[in-house]
């Protein structure tokens, strides 16, 4: 039987605050989809975002993003005053630093608040491992003028027990500690309206991590690092179907001997944190988890390009075995887009992974027999970091192989379609993915309402200008 979802990120709801939050109008878009009959609500990570506000460049590899949670919600919460709500324009933009102007007011009140009827130390006790790192963190980027951690003072080159107790009672520290929790609490609630409508979550766990965040500044010696902290290589990827000189993503890459030596405890803590809340997660780039594209940085220096790099297998046996036996496997998606080389297909297969279809590549070289696709396959019209169908199209040439197939599959088995057309693509994809053999489609929120490549979420290989587009109304007014 065929199941459906939606990929809308949460950042991407309509509500008065310049950004979606965990608030009302995601308990109503759980309603729409219910109502729609769908089973899946897919999103992004949810972590505080880094530089360019990526949810795949964060700043913690755990801490969730404080911007997201819901002034309504607060003041339901007893942690605001109705009169002390202030609003933005509603727009399909989100203006990250507007909306970080207007929430952080409103979040440091709360916190305030908050902290006066609940006990943080034991809240910070309880989540030590990664909260201790990440509060200290925050702290030092305030005392350094937010200069890069290898940078700082030598003493606060790295962390430890000592540099988070020098800071422990400081307010940015506690008010931080706050706005997690709050965050649990919110979420948590979010999830139990989803369990009741029946409607499982999608997250999202990026393989890398940013190099300025907690975890790299916090557990040096599991990446390619020299004794200063400076980069010994970096992540990417070769040239693909996304980019012609491959992508740079700057991430530091992981010494995968010591996460061994570790028991990987890194990525346990990861995905047991992420598992707490979400009931499938997404595996992105899961290519890496096996064999990854290493980058070398001559003298330290980053190239500007990808094209450098060589390919190198990390320990999949090893690392699946541990992850295995802790979570097993049948909460995870593999995102094996790329280049998938027959090492890859065997250790998704053996560990009995679904993995994704992206339908605007099925058409690029012939008609795609989708009726003999893979049933344990998750099916899309495109992800975040496709453009929409709409614009996918739009940008084809008129005599690309791709609209040429796209027509002849519609004569051959979408016959009440006369032509593809902007008008009616993005409802051809989703019924061709109706009609494919996958038991699992997800569509994108921006097919769903057939929108052009203004409401595209995400150029790869870009660090600026992304994560920004929203719906313009609430669900209540569509």
């Amino acid at each position: 039987m065929k199941q459906s979802g939606i990929l809308l990120h949460i950042s991407s709801l309509c509500t008065d605050y310049g950004i979606g939050d965990l608030g009302p109008e995601a308990y109503r878009f759980a309603d729409y989809l219910a109502e729609e009959g769908h089973q899946f609500w897919q999103i992004l990570p949810l972590n505080h975002c880094g530089y360019g506000n990526s949810p795949y460049n964060p700043i913690s590899a755990f801490a969730w993003n404080p911007y997201l949670i819901s002034p309504e919600l607060l003041v339901l919460d007893n942690l605001l005053d109705e009169a002390e709500l202030k609003t933005l324009p509603r727009n399909d933009m989100v203006d990250f630093n507007a909306v970080q102007k207007l929430k952080q007011t409103l979040l440091t009140s709360a916190a305030l608040r908050y902290l006066k009827t609940h006990d943080i130390d034991k809240y910070i006790q309880e989540n030590a491992w990664h909260l201790k790192p990440y509060l200290s963190f925050l702290k030092l980027k305030e005392l350094n003028g937010n200069d890069k951690w290898y940078s700082w003072p030598q003493a606060q080159r790295v962390f430890s027990e000592e540099l988070y107790q020098e800071h422990a009672q400081d307010p940015l520290v506690r008010e931080a500690a706050a706005l997690q929790a709050i965050f649990e609490d919110q979420f948590a609630r979010l999830k139990e309206v989803l369990i009741q409508k029946g409607i499982r979550l999608i997250g999202d766990l990026p393989l890398y991590l940013s190099y300025e965040s907690a975890e790299v500044w916090a557990h040096q010696k599991l990446f390619d690092l020299d004794e200063q902290g400076r980069r010994l290589s970096v992540a990417g990827v070769p040239p693909d179907a996304f980019s012609a000189s491959g992508q740079l993503w700057g991430n530091p890459i992981y010494r995968w001997d010591r996460l061994a030596d570790s028991g990987f405890e890194l990525f346990r803590r990861r995905f047991g944190h992420v598992l707490n809340f979400i009931d499938l997660l997404r595996l992105d780039h899961f290519i890496g988890y096996v064999n990854y594209w290493k980058v070398p940085c001559p003298e330290t220096k980053v190239p500007e390009t990808a094209e450098t790099g060589n390919w190198v297998r990390a320990l999949p046996e090893a690392f699946f075995a541990s992850i295995k036996e802790e979570f097993g496997t049948e909460r995870f998606i593999a995102e094996d887009l790329g280049i998938l080389n027959q090492d890859v297909c065997q250790v998704r297969e053996s560990l009995g992974l679904p993995g994704m279809i992206i339908l605007q590549f099925c058409f690029e070289e012939s008609v795609p027999d989708v009726q003999n696709f893979p049933s344990d396959r998750f099916i899309y019209t495109g992800t975040h970091d496709n453009n929409t169908t709409l614009g996918w199209w739009n940008e084809l040439p008129s005599n690309s192989s791709s609209r040429l197939n796209l027509s002849v599959f519609c004569k051959r088995f979408l016959s009440h379609y006369e032509l593809p057309n902007e008008e009616n693509v993005h409802q051809i994809l989703i019924d061709v993915a109706r009609i494919s053999a996958c038991e699992k489609m997800i569509f994108p929120m921006q097919d769903i309402l057939g929108l052009g490549i203004d409401a595209r979420m995400n150029i790869p290989g870009t660090a600026l200008g992304n994560w920004q587009w929203r719906m313009q109304r609430p669900i209540e007014e569509w």
